[in-house]
């Protein structure tokens, strides 16, 4: 038998196929090109997306590594660095001074490091938004972040510009300067090396360079020369740390002991690391694993359904062709050959069209957002993302194809004819609606499957918006919009804050809540039944400061009372209710107020059962000198411990001991008078630019307060958030749009499956009007279901990715307003395009509708 050679006949017969379906084709084309672009897009700006939050947060920590190894020796930053299996980059950074007043102001404790170039190059860079200058290397050099210029009053830096600086070196530094916002974790005693008074030296400094980071904080960096002035030294208890980059950022607990082992590790130094690692990767990858398959599940059911009709609607087309004796293997060909039709024009322009939205409408955007944002490289998409998303479109268009081939190429003459691809089998009862949404139910599953997972996706993002927007964030650690610091507390002591001021504050009408904080420097004398087994504690850990039994004999007998002093703190009625919501047991406030009880800062670990209920003797520091005769205690002071609390409102600490928070009124009536050390004010509307200007100028012309306020961190954070919100949106929009061009397209298809119906039933006398209100009823019964699916899916799948992200314990919150609003437009769209759709393609008479689709 001759074989004969008929590729050209189909050929031929599969693009004059494909020509006769024009509007057929476009459907097509448009569904292969837009999940594509859909598919380049969304992953592009995800994996932006992803690097602009992770940028984000290593800013907010302002600086980039893994684990810290404390008080590191010689030796053992030797054997680091030789870690070559183990260890990427290990950089030294050192504590070594403490501002106190920059060109005669006073500033608030800026600490100043000195960094070697591995942690100042690949660790500290890394994380800062921008650095101008070079480190310093003279003896006069200094770079400061732009928070630590704003607190020195400088607006516009300008480096080598001169700097007046008085500064303390912090080997001598007292403990009376640390602050309480340093007392938690293994920042307890930081500062503190000896118990000497320390000396306030002066010198001119030249700025050498700046930078920008979120960390809030105010800090800056010096030379080698000026470090090795101070006398600090790597070694000196928490003044010293190796910040170590490992080659595999994910280890385990066994991994630190192995590193603890080799290393040869003192008793007082400490490893610092998350041994959640592993666990909290693993949370994310499989959130981010669940929105991968949604993604692509999305797209491979815009595709397949698009596909699907389109090639089941010339079945009978193709039992015709087989009568005329044309092969299953030939009928297949034909099918093949169109796809590829499909694919060389969907694919590309899919493509084309995602490089044009992720490389120059999202950046425009961007830039036109924030001018300041022009020079930031968005990588919004790369070479992989593009021959992914080409990849999954080919894959998905074969796979999509073969089903109906299979049908195309199975099915006998007789049968092709009678096709129709509608099962109907149901109930008599239902609906014509109803019938007509069911009757092709594997069409019905994809639409409301696609439909309902590209809202899941839109409302999932949107969480995932909000979670990581820098205003929530702010809110959440930080309790206050302001806080007004009185920078002369432990020196000189002067009231800045008079009833004057604190009256104008009252009278600005967008202050939610003004919290004075008052304090007074007290001695307790050696208590063992309330505070006997804390101070074990303290100096069983790594922030010992000394001998235990020698420094507590001392202390028994009245000496080092001043080493194991605190700070006797007053609350106001607003900052009691704030300390009281905090407690697990309420306290009752008039019992408070009238000083019958207290509360203790239990910092490091006073247990509950030690100190509550316990009444704790002190004196107040004018009697300091009576102490010593404990005999004669007459001007003791005694107050029952009624809970115990980790916060402490406070700005400064005192010594080794915790310190009382007593209310204002109590502490007034002990000294006879009181002195404020901070004010702490909540905004009406969080971020008020103008409201934090009105507070300002109530201390305008003031150099010794400061201000740390939350709107000044967020304008530090202002380039990174707009990135975020940026990409984030449009990540949402573009979800959004899927679902709604996911939805036409595949209402197009279905409509024009159905034109012969159409035509059909308005031959026996239904009307064009009729037709309308069945097709909006049909797809308001789609909008329906796909919300109702949406939430049942998305609000689990949204909380999922919301608790594996979130690093900064925001509260979760569902956005109902974004989404109400695209239910909204949703239900409308899906009740107006079908009618509209079926508007544009019965424009031709019923009977040239008939003819055309008998063929």
């Amino acid at each position: 038998m001759l074989k004969v050679n008929n590729k050209k006949t189909v050929s031929w017969v599969a693009k004059r196929t494909w020509q006769g379906n024009r509007k057929r084709n476009l459907l097509t084309i448009f569904a292969i090109a837009l999940t594509t672009f859909f598919i380049t897009v969304v992953f592009g700006i995800g994996i932006s997306y992803y690097q602009t939050l992770s940028e984000r947060s290593i800013r907010m920590y302002g600086m980039d590594y893994d684990i810290e190894l404390s008080e590191p020796r010689e030796d053992q930053v030797k054997i680091i660095r030789s870690m070559k299996d183990f260890v990427e980059e290990a950089g030294l950074v050192v504590k070594c001074a403490i501002i106190d007043k920059v060109n005669e102001q006073s500033v608030s404790k800026i600490k100043l490091y000195w960094a070697d170039a591995t942690c100042w190059e690949k660790q500290c860079i890394p994380a800062f938004e921008f650095f101008k200058g070079t480190y310093p290397e003279k003896e006069n050099e200094i770079i400061c972040s732009t928070q630590t210029l704003k607190a020195m009053g400088i607006k516009n830096p300008k480096v080598g510009m001169k700097l007046s600086i008085d500064y303390s070196n912090l080997n001598q530094l007292t403990l009376d300067e640390i602050s309480s916002e340093q007392i938690s974790g293994k920042d307890l005693l930081e500062d503190s090396n000896s118990q000497k008074e320390q000396e306030i030296l002066q010198k001119d400094f030249i700025l050498s360079g700046y930078y920008r980071d979120y960390t809030g904080s105010e800090t800056g960096y010096i030379s080698r020369a000026f470090y090795e002035m101070t006398g600090a030294r790597q070694t000196d208890q928490t003044q010293g740390y190796l910040k170590i980059t490992l080659k595999n950022p994910l280890y385990t607990k066994q991994d630190i002991v192995d590193f603890q082992q080799r290393i040869k590790m003192e008793n007082q130094q400490y490893v610092g690391a998350n041994y959640d690692s592993i666990s909290s990767f693993l949370k994310m990858a499989a959130a981010m694993a669940a929105l991968l398959v949604m993604i692509l599940v999305s797209g491979y059911l815009f595709i397949f359904n698009t596909l699907y009709i389109s090639i089941s609607k010339d079945i009978r087309y193709f039992g015709q062709l087989c009568t005329i004796g044309m092969t299953s293997v030939q009928l297949k060909g034909i099918i093949y050959r169109q796809v590829v039709f499909h694919s060389c024009i969907g694919i590309p322009a899919g493509l084309c069209l995602g490089a044009v939205v992720s490389k120059c409408i999202i950046p425009g955007i961007l830039f036109m957002s924030d001018y300041s944002l022009k020079g930031i490289k968005i990588s919004t998409s790369t070479p992989f993302v593009y021959l992914f998303a080409m990849l999954f479109a080919e894959i998905t268009i074969w796979i999509s194809s073969k089903k109906p081939a299979d049908i195309v190429g199975n099915c006998s003459p007789i049968e092709a004819v009678r096709y129709t691809g509608v099962d109907n089998c149901s109930p008599k009862h239902t609906s014509m609606v109803w019938r007509n949404m069911f009757r092709d139910k594997k069409q019905t599953f994809v639409i409301q499957a696609s439909f309902t997972i590209a809202l899941s996706l839109f409302l999932t993002v949107n969480v995932l918006i909000e979670e990581n927007d820098a205003k929530r964030i702010l809110n959440t650690i930080t309790d206050q919009d302001i806080r007004i610091i009185n920078d002369t507390t432990l020196e000189d002591n002067i009231p800045l804050f008079q009833t004057e001021q604190l009256d104008k504050l009252k009278k600005i009408s967008q202050i939610k809540e003004i919290r004075t904080v008052a304090s007074e420097k007290i001695i307790l004398p050696y208590q063992e039944n309330i505070f006997g087994g804390y101070y074990k504690r303290l100096y069983q850990s790594r922030y010992t400061p000394g001998n235990y039994e020698k420094d507590i004999s001392e202390y028994r007998s009245g000496s080092h009372m001043d080493m194991f002093s605190a700070r006797l703190v007053g609350i106001d009625d607003a900052g009691f209710q704030k300390l009281n919501e905090s407690l697990d047991k309420k306290l009752d406030e008039n019992d408070f107020i009238s000083g019958q009880y207290a509360v203790a800062v239990g910092f490091l670990d006073l247990s509950l059962k030690e100190a509550i209920g316990k009444e704790v003797k002190f004196f107040t520091s004018e009697k300091e000198d009576t102490v010593s005769g404990i005999k004669e205690d007459k001007s003791a002071h005694q107050i029952k411990i009624a809970a115990v609390t980790k916060e402490n409102p406070a700005y400064f600490a005192g010594g080794y001991s915790p310190d009382i928070i007593v209310s204002q009124s109590y502490l007034k009536r002990l000294i006879g008078t009181e002195y404020i050390e901070l004010v702490d004010i909540d905004y009406k509307e969080p971020f008020d630019k103008k409201t934090e200007q009105q507070v300002k100028a109530v201390f305008e012309g003031e150099d010794r307060v400061s201000f740390q306020s939350k709107l000044s961190r967020y304008q530090e954070m202002k380039q990174s958030e707009q990135q975020v919100k940026l990409l984030g949106g449009s990540l949402g929009i573009i979800f959004a749009l899927l679902a709604v061009l996911n939805y036409t397209n595949m209402m197009a298809a279905k409509v024009q499956s159905r034109a012969r119906e159409f035509a059909c039933l308005e031959s026996i006398g239904m009307t064009g009007k009729q037709i309308k209100a069945q097709l909006c009823q049909e797809g308001l019964g789609y909008a329906g279901i796909s919300i109702c699916l949406t939430l049942i899916l998305g609000i689990p799948l949204s909380l999922l990715v919301f608790q594996s992200m979130n690093k900064y314990q925001v509260p979760y919150r569902f956005p109902w307003l974004e989404n109400l609003i695209l239910f909204a437009v949703i239900t409308l769209i899906c009740a107006l395009i079908p009618p509209c759709i079926y508007q544009m393609t019965s424009k031709e008479s019923i009977i040239e509708r008939l003819r055309k689709n008998e063929n």
